[in-house]
């Protein structure tokens, strides 16, 4: 089963590989179309940060942590994308109290294109809402994921940050989208089965795929030390068996405010700001932009998101740090 998905996983490598010729192909613009004035297309974009928020178990509160560090930054008038990854199973739109009319499923199909889909939420958020209880999106297959990386590489639309919301588990749609980003936060609980889940996650996306770092948020927890427990006993054994790197980003404490905005479908960084959970978010998402501003973590493998950009915004580096090299030489 694993040796099947890794199948999926380099033909995807290679057709993505591909379209990236195609795309460079076609972007080359002619003369006469430079003195005409084209519109500015999506190589010339900013590099949005990303990260995917994922669980080896479910329950956990993953969607509340997203959508609340989404809150936090439109606050800090960042342009904040949130895409509702779990494409079967969708509830982002339950916990924000929308009812989108079209979702990603639309877009997949080719009838629709990301803007018609997109949907306004709270202080200024995009959402790419999911469909609930399509059990054909609960596997996509990989001429499905190209097609989706293509619509998001193009997409005319400038964003700051990106956050992704996937499923609970090591699904072929798990390991896709958290191989689609930059950064990998991994949320889990004090529960023993989460801890144990968590592990196989990281297990599974490094011996597969090699992914050596992740960050580690720890929620539903009574006190920091019990998050900072949690952390080191994953960190140790992580350590030990996988040879991995793991950041500790944060902690979210037990909250009846955040059950009550639960039930209120809406986010507690909105409804309740003063809330010892909103108070954590704010903490947790200041600790994120920090780690976003740091040197690009590279583990080797190519993401696939927005990756036009990201291998323009290398190169523009490397030619940078080359030029600055002949000046440091000329003097």
């Amino acid at each position: 089963m694993i040796e099947d998905l890794d199948n999926q996983v380099a033909t995807l490598k290679v057709l993505a590989r591909q379209q990236q010729k195609d795309d460079e192909r076609r972007k080359s613009p002619s003369k006469k179309s430079s003195q005409a004035g084209m519109e500015k297309g999506p190589s010339e974009r900013k590099v949005p940060h990303t990260m995917a928020i994922t669980s080896g178990k479910g329950g956990v509160g993953k969607t509340l942590v997203t959508v609340n560090l989404a809150i936090n930054y439109a606050r800090q008038g960042l342009k904040v994308l949130l895409i509702d990854a779990d494409l079967g199973l969708a509830n982002i739109d339950v916990v924000l109290g929308l009812t989108p009319k079209y979702t990603i499923e639309d877009v997949l199909s080719g009838e629709l294109t990301l803007d018609e889909v997109a949907v306004a939420g709270p202080k200024g958020i995009t959402i790419l809402p999911a469909a609930s209880g399509v059990a054909e999106l609960s596997n996509l297959t990989e001429q499905q994921k190209l097609s989706l990386m293509d619509h998001i590489d193009h997409w005319h639309a400038d964003f700051d940050v990106v956050l992704v919301d996937t499923g609970a588990g090591i699904s072929p749609n798990v390991r896709f989208f958290v191989l689609a980003v930059e950064r990998i936060m991994i949320v889990v609980t004090p529960d023993p089965a989460s801890i144990t889940d968590a592990y196989a996650l990281m297990k599974v996306m490094f011996l597969n795929h090699r992914v050596s770092h992740f960050d580690l948020v720890v929620n539903q927890v009574s006190s920091e030390r019990e998050a900072k427990d949690v952390y080191r006993t994953l960190s140790q054994v992580a350590d030990k068996y996988l040879n991995v790197g793991m950041n500790f980003a944060g902690s979210i404490p037990e909250d009846a405010l955040l059950v009550r905005s639960v039930r209120q479908q809406k986010p507690v960084a909105e409804l309740f700001p003063e809330a010892p959970a909103s108070k954590a978010f704010i903490k947790l998402s200041e600790r994120i932009m920090r780690m976003w501003q740091q040197k690009r973590h590279d583990d080797g493998r190519m993401i696939f998101f927005w990756r036009r950009l990201l291998n323009k915004d290398v190169a523009e580096k490397k030619a940078q740090s080359k030029d600055e090299g002949q000046e440091n030489t000329k003097e």
